[in-house]
């Protein structure tokens, strides 16, 4: 009889058992899932922000060159020593040049930073005359250079200073007046010319904004026209708009 029972309690509690299991909470196995994703998705809002950050300075580089207020056009008188190579063979003659050019800084078309501020030309015109002879028979000869002239510029880190180099072509009219007593003769011709040198540009800012800036250089420049080579040492001021 107490066996009976006994097994009569037995059946009856382990379906109670088996009820109370059913109905504990049953434990998600992804929370901690969910907590590992979470740092996750916070370095990908980072890398997404640094990306729109980045974008958006590139972007503001790019259009840089559309808001500079210089134009990168201005224009220089400028004088010196030229050293006219003889046609006699006596070495040079040394003469006064003076002269006006105008130069453009076409790199101002470019939209990198440093490279806008690296390429100008210049289109310049200069004079100088030689007198050959004695006082009842002389010659005088005036010399006029025609040149366009591109050049590269290094800047000397964040200044206003920078070194450049320089090579260009034109021509060189040459009109001679030779007198003998009373007598005049006129000769003129033209030559092909090639020019070449180096020198060292300044253009410090006259308004803060850059918008006008005197421009200055000292310069070393050679000019081959013919079979004939003169040299130039000289100096340059003006103004860039």
């Amino acid at each position: 009889m107490t066996r009976l029972l006994l097994a009569a309690l037995l059946s009856l509690s382990v379906p109670a058992l088996a009820q109370s299991d059913d109905d504990a909470p049953i434990p998600y196995e992804d929370d901690g899932g969910e907590n590992k994703a979470a740092p996750k998705k916070i370095k990908r809002h980072r890398d997404t922000l640094r990306e729109e950050e980045e974008e958006e300075q590139e972007r503001e580089e790019t259009l840089a060159h559309l808001d500079d207020p210089n134009v990168g056009v201005g224009g220089e008188f400028l004088g010196g020593l030229m050293l006219l190579e003889s046609s006699k063979g006596a070495g040079t003659e040394p003469r006064f040049m003076y002269g006006v050019r105008v130069t453009w800084e076409w790199g101002r078309l470019i939209p990198d930073e440093y490279l806008r501020e690296m390429f100008f030309a210049d289109v310049a015109w200069q004079y100088t005359w030689y007198r050959d002879g004695t006082d009842q028979v002389y010659t005088d000869t005036n010399y006029h250079y025609f040149t366009v002239a591109p050049a590269v510029a290094v800047p000397f880190g964040k200044s206003f200073m920078s070194g450049y180099a320089q090579l260009g072509v034109g021509f060189n009219y040459t009109a001679s007046s030779q007198y003998t007593n009373q007598d005049r003769v006129d000769i003129s011709g033209t030559k092909f010319l090639f020019q070449y040198g180096i020198g060292i540009r300044g253009r410090p800012a006259v308004i803060a904004d850059g918008s006008v800036r005197i421009t200055f250089r000292v310069e070393l420049t050679r000019f081959l026209r013919g079979y004939m080579s003169d040299t130039f040492i000289g100096a340059g001021v003006g103004v860039l708009f």
